[in-house]
């Protein structure tokens, strides 16, 4: 089925309206989707099944959640990288919260080695994670808030 053509996948207004938002949001996870367009989960995955057998739309999975990005002229890969890259960042933050509430009190060196990443990456999320108010620094440790 050609996309944008008549009779296209993208013909469909609720297919269409999945494409146009994962080409601003490349990425978003289902639920996400369901949420920012108010659609019906069932509805929702019926219409992500088709755009992906039908090569409109690509998914990966990572840590447990399917993320969609968009393929076509439309789409800009540039920006399915650097979302990508955004995707794991943040769910790499979520990881390092996790770990200081696990640890208790622990600084970038622990939290790095937990999770295998650098020391340095784990202390710009620990920076992020306490200028959001979610973990409080004492010393060169972090504790969760």
């Amino acid at each position: 089925m050609a996309v944008g053509t008549n009779g296209g996948v993208l013909d469909h207004p609720t297919r269409r309206r999945i494409y146009e938002h994962l080409l601003v949001r490349p990425g978003s996870h289902f639920r996400d989707i369901v949420r920012v367009l108010r659609t019906g989960y069932g509805t929702t995955l019926h219409h992500l099944n088709i755009l992906v057998a039908q090569d409109v739309v690509r998914t990966e999975k990572e840590d447990g959640r399917r993320r969609y990005y968009p393929i076509g002229q439309r789409c800009s890969p540039r920006l399915n990288e650097l979302f990508g890259r955004y995707w794991s960042y943040r769910d790499l933050r979520a990881r390092v919260l996790l770990t200081v509430r696990r640890l208790g009190c622990a600084g970038p060196t622990d939290v790095g080695r937990s999770l295998g990443i650098s020391r340095q990456l784990a202390a710009y999320h620990l920076a992020r994670l306490q200028e959001m108010g979610q973990v409080n620094r004492e010393g060169r440790r972090y504790r969760a808030t």
